[in-house]
């Protein structure tokens, strides 16, 4: 039933107004997106005009104080948006992961389906997002659509959480469908890997002999590591004493400490760089904060090395599928990635040489028929 607002008509403080005769009060406020009204009656009390005006001062005062205090500080139609700040401050440990998150979320669903009431976010909401974000992204490299793993992204790893977090604090009954979309992801096919990997770290060390930097930069993707593990990789994390190296669990995919052998190229290198040995390995000359990624001298590698399609993600590529050919286990492949998973390298970065596997092959056929023969003709 409607409030029929004309009745209240003098102010008593913010959010707070009583009628003429200050009997019959009205207040309202805002809780975590939520509008609080309520009309506050004391017609009915033996109470002079002072007591009645303190009594709902202390009444508005309560309310408010029981809305801050309760443990859950939302409600079926708080927006999504309100929803999703509580859930990244109060369930979410502070780290960068939870900051890509948040960037993540304010890019793609803010604006979209944010200020909707988390009641009201239907299937439709979560398809029309998905659909949204195959068509179109946020950057020039995303501008025909983001990549499926994006969208993964956004839907598993964020909204759905977001929802979760709701209908664990029992605002929610259930949940629209959250699906990750088919991965479309194709293997790279690296042809003749184990020439490509030998070219690679003789550029890399030729090219920038007299460059400590981009030598161990650039050494460090030759032997598997990916470049947000690069450029967030800091002194503290490296261990010349016992050869090895951490990445962080913030840093890396599997969200645990990850520790590698320090190479001996790689701790030579990184000896001869001139700097305090604090903070960030990779920093930025100019700025100390976090790199870019080296574009320009990456296309310096691609050019003398002559691998025009080389980027930072194809060193693993290259590296898992040289070592392939040299007979090294899948175990030892996942490792040296950092994967735990051995079908993500046989799907997506394993390339089979089939000429030097043939060669091979045919090597063992000839042995064991030329054997059989030798055996028959013994008969």
């Amino acid at each position: 039933m409607a409030i029929d607002m004309s009745e209240f008509t003098d102010d008593v403080e913010a959010g707070l107004k009583a009628n003429k005769n200050f009997t019959r009060f009205f207040y309202r406020f805002k809780a975590d997106g939520t509008t609080k009204r309520r009309i506050l009656d004391y017609t009915n009390k033996d109470w002079d005009k002072r007591t009645r005006i303190a009594k709902a001062k202390a009444d508005l005062a309560a309310e408010k104080n029981k809305q801050v205090n309760t443990g859950v500080n939302f409600t079926e139609n708080s927006r999504l948006n309100d929803v999703a700040d509580l859930y990244f401050e109060k369930s979410c440990e502070v780290s960068k992961w939870t900051d890509e998150r948040k960037d993540a979320y304010n890019l793609y669903c803010k604006n979209s389906i944010g200020k909707k009431r988390i009641k009201d976010v239907r299937q439709v909401d979560v398809d029309s997002l998905r659909k949204s974000m195959e068509l179109k992204g946020h950057s020039k490299q995303t501008i025909n659509g983001c990549s499926p793993r994006t969208i993964k992204k956004v839907l598993i790893q964020i909204l759905k959480p977001i929802m979760q977090y709701a209908l664990d604090n029992k605002v929610l009954s259930d949940l629209p469908n959250i699906k990750a979309p088919k991965q479309t992801r194709q293997k790279k096919t690296v042809e003749d890997a184990g020439t490509k990997l030998a070219t690679l770290f003789k550029t890399i060390m030729t090219l920038y002999a007299d460059e400590p930097f981009y030598r161990a930069l650039f050494l460090f993707a030759l032997y598997g590591r990916r470049w947000n593990e690069i450029r967030t990789l800091e002194w503290s994390d490296v261990n010349f004493l016992t050869s090895r190296y951490t990445i962080r669990a913030e840093n890396n995919k599997i969200g645990q400490n990850q520790t590698y052998e320090l190479s001996a190229p790689i701790a030579e290198t990184l000896s001869h760089i001139k700097d305090e040995h604090t903070g960030l390995v990779f920093k930025s000359p100019v700025t100390g904060a976090e790199l870019y990624p080296p574009k320009k001298q990456l296309a310096k590698i691609k050019d003398t090395a002559n691998i025009p399609e080389l980027t930072m993600h194809l060193f693993r590529h290259i590296l898992v599928s040289a070592m392939g050919e040299a007979g090294t286990a899948t175990t030892i492949l996942s490792a040296s990635l950092g994967h735990t998973n051995l079908d993500t390298v046989n799907n997506f970065y394993l390339s089979a040489n089939h000429t030097k596997a043939s060669q091979e092959a045919n090597k063992t056929i000839a042995a064991l028929t030329r054997t059989n023969i030798t055996s028959e003709k013994a008969k």
